[in-house]
């Protein structure tokens, strides 16, 4: 096996050890994916059947792109149900080397630290995807018609297609022919479901660390010497004992100790929101109208 230039000092040692703890990590993974909630209800084959005037009516393309958006889920569902617990085979990974001696213990901790990040930071992201296809799923089995005439001239129109919006327009019970054709049951299960996906504790706090390196400068976790920090530009006032200012204080130069985020607490908050997710996606599966053969029908799933 040619393994091409490597650097005298160690290079072939970083690439034996490596290989030896991506193959130690494997043996983890699937534990760790047997842990996670059941996603083959999302991955069955959908029979969908359709009558002659239906083929040239909006009913088509409702049920239609309510299949494909099961589809786009379970999708989805599938790359988190990998990636999640591979970033957790790789945590072990990098603690394996944490504080060895070994004299490639260090780079090899930073690069199952980079390989941790990089699965996990997309886990976040595909959560927060999973909810808004959730919205859009109920956006397009409704006809489309909860947001009013979106400019679908406007290339980035479904931006516009957000959980909270399309809640909200739901309120409009009576205002919208199609949310008004739904049957109590139907109308109360499905605001339950929008809810439950909406208000979760982790949930929340994942899309908090997802904004933060998703739009601002990564937040440090586990440790903060691969992370970059900007200075605190406020200045602390000193204040006589006249209750006037002498002057201020300020840190220059300084480097956080702690960082901001522990893996295994985000890890566990990715678990049991995909948890939440999978059980109320499972919900709305169970209900005819919105499941994916998307059939019409008053009856659905016990809230």
């Amino acid at each position: 096996m040619e393994l091409g230039d490597l650097r005298e000092d160690g290079g072939r040692e970083f690439v034996a050890q490596h290989l030896f703890s991506e193959l130690e990590k494997n043996s983890r993974y699937i534990e760790y994916r047997s842990e996670l909630p059941s996603i083959d209800s999302f991955l069955r084959p959908v029979k969908q059947t359709f009558h002659g005037l239906e083929m040239v009516s909006d009913t088509f393309d409702d049920r239609l792109n309510t299949r494909e958006m099961w589809l786009e889920i379970g999708n989805t569902l599938l790359r988190v149900h990998h990636l999640l617990p591979q970033s957790r085979t790789y945590h072990d990974a990098e603690l394996a080397y944490s504080g060895s001696r070994d004299s490639e213990a260090e780079n090899l901790s930073a690069v199952f630290h980079l390989d941790k990040k990089a699965d996990f930071d997309l886990v976040a992201i595909l959560l927060q995807k999973i909810h808004d296809l959730a919205a859009r799923l109920v956006f397009e089995r409704l006809g489309a018609s909860l947001l009013g005439d979106l400019d679908q001239s406007d290339p980035e129109w479904e931006r516009f297609i957000t959980p909270g919006k399309v809640r909200k327009a739901l309120s409009n019970r009576t205002g919208n022919p199609q949310v008004a054709a739904l049957s109590d049951e139907e109308y109360s299960t499905l605001l339950n479901i929008l809810d439950e996906l909406r208000k979760s504790d982790d949930g929340t706090k994942l899309q908090s660390y997802r904004n933060k390196f998703v739009h601002r400068i990564a937040p440090s976790v586990d440790r903060t010497d691969l992370y970059g920090h900007l200075q605190d530009r406020r200045k602390t006032p000193i204040v006589g004992e006249d209750g006037k200012a002498k002057g201020w204080t300020k840190g220059f130069g300084g480097r956080p100790t702690i960082p901001q985020y522990f893996f295994l607490e985000l890890y566990d908050s990715g678990v049991r929101t995909l948890s939440n997710y999978v059980e109320n996606l499972k919900r709305l599966e169970a209900m005819p109208r919105f499941g994916p053969e998307a059939v019409d029908g008053s009856a659905a799933a016990p809230a």
